[in-house]
């Protein structure tokens, strides 16, 4: 392949020169910090530190769209909305507004009734942003913490879940799709992958005024279900987006690239890539090798990284979901694994 010297020559010669602090810095962290946006916050950055062009000059505008600007990509239909119940004056749990189901038979479900009140709630006392009370401020907040787990509950409490709000004036749910179910999972347990944005703020500086800003999370979120209670949400981790990474560092943000260099140069599975079908965030790679058909299915963040979701391989004309990758690259596809521990 070949890259623009015009173009990337002073990025290259600073990724180089910086190479042996990059060692240090780009490991993956699965160790929770703060509670933020009523999840834990991961950093995630892939140990491999080899930088690699892979974009050649016929696809720099691509490049320059996909990675250093947001998508115009509409918010998905949340499916309800939140509205003050009539007796609010006295409120107590279980917080279920006009409209909401009791308990839900759906994973899904639980998780479109949690985002679609959070899309009403903010928490910007003391944050810049917004001219007043912005939505129903805090008053949805019971209720979306309703729909988590007893045991959820008992690791949170509701004062810190409205303080890991602090400072977001609004949250859009941009994306939800179910994510990898490791061997061994109970029953019980289901997992989604979601992507948010939020609307959010610097403190209050009375000497220093600040623009509100969009940021954007992608995450997963594990889902439980009990006889009593239905679905409900039993853990979210969030890993913040980075629109400068990217455009600079490293191969793994492509599917194309992942699949060949993981598949192909690591492992030897496949000898070729057939086609790559995209169908609006979903990227399809399908590949062939040793008498085998391979699929693997990526999601594009707001960001324009491609993040691995499945594996398949067919199997008398069916697609069987795989787990292909080794222990050491686990890494590489967002799922359960990428938290444990």
């Amino acid at each position: 392949m070949v890259i623009s010297l015009k173009k990337f020559i002073k990025p290259v010669l600073l990724i180089l020169a910086l190479s042996s602090i990059s060692v240090a810095i780009l490991a993956i962290s699965t160790k929770k910090s703060s509670i933020l946006l009523g999840g834990f916050i991961h950093s995630h950055n892939h140990p491999d530190t080899a930088y690699r062009p892979v974009f050649n000059e016929n696809e720099e505008k691509d490049y320059e769209e996909r990675f250093q600007r947001p998508s115009k990509q509409p918010a998905l239909n949340v499916k309800y909305r939140f509205r003050i119940p009539d007796d609010f004056d006295a409120p107590k749990p279980p917080y279920i507004s006009p409209g909401y189901p009791a308990t839900y038979d759906s994973p899904r479900d639980v998780i479109y009734a949690y985002y679609s009140i959070l899309k009403e709630s903010s928490n910007m006392s003391g944050y810049h942003g917004g001219c007043g009370t912005i939505g129903l401020d805090r008053i949805p907040y019971p209720f979306a913490y309703e729909l988590f787990s007893t045991n959820k509950k008992q690791q949170l409490s509701l004062d810190e879940f409205i303080n890991s709000f602090s400072g977001i004036g609004h949250i859009t749910l941009l994306k939800l799709y179910p994510a990898y179910k490791p061997t061994g999972t109970p029953d019980h347990l289901q997992y989604f992958m979601v992507e948010i944005e939020v609307i959010t703020g610097p403190p209050y500086n009375q000497q220093k005024l600040s623009p509100s800003y969009f940021a954007y999370y992608y995450g997963l979120i594990t889902t439980t279900y009990t006889t009593a209670d239905g679905w409900k949400i039993q853990n979210i981790d969030y890993i913040p987006e980075d629109f400068l990474c990217a455009p600079y560092h490293h191969w793994n943000w492509d599917a194309k690239y992942v699949v060949e260099i993981i598949y192909n140069d690591w492992y030897g599975l496949i000898d070729e890539i057939e086609r790559i079908e995209k169908k609006d965030a979903i990227i399809h790679v399908y590949a062939k090798g040793k008498n085998n058909k391979y699929r693997f299915d990526f999601i594009r963040l707001t960001n324009g990284y491609d993040i691995l979701l499945h594996e398949y391989i067919q199997e008398k004309d069916q697609w069987k979901e795989v787990n292909l990758l080794k222990e050491e690259h686990q890494n590489y596809k967002f799922s359960a694994q990428l938290f444990k521990g």
